[in-house]
């Protein structure tokens, strides 16, 4: 799984906020776009790697070598 760059679609994280939240068509549609945005920026400097969804239908985020490095240094 570490070589994941983006499992969870826009439309997947759309349907999440419906079912979740019972968010309407637009607000979800919203609301995955400002999370997609994040996951995106996040990616690209460089905390993550990618997202997902795990099994128990959570968004999962895949973090970056260098980020893990810092998370195990602080423990």
């Amino acid at each position: 799984m570490a070589h994941v760059s983006q499992s969870a679609s826009l439309s997947s994280i759309i349907a999440y906020l419906k079912q979740v939240n019972d968010y309407d068509d637009q607000s979800a549609q919203n609301e995955a776009k400002e999370i997609m945005h994040n996951l995106v920026d996040m990616r690209h400097k460089g905390y993550i790697t990618g997202w997902y969804f795990d099994e128990q239908g959570h968004l999962s985020l895949l973090p970056s070598d260098a980020i893990l490095k810092r998370i195990t240094q602080v423990k």
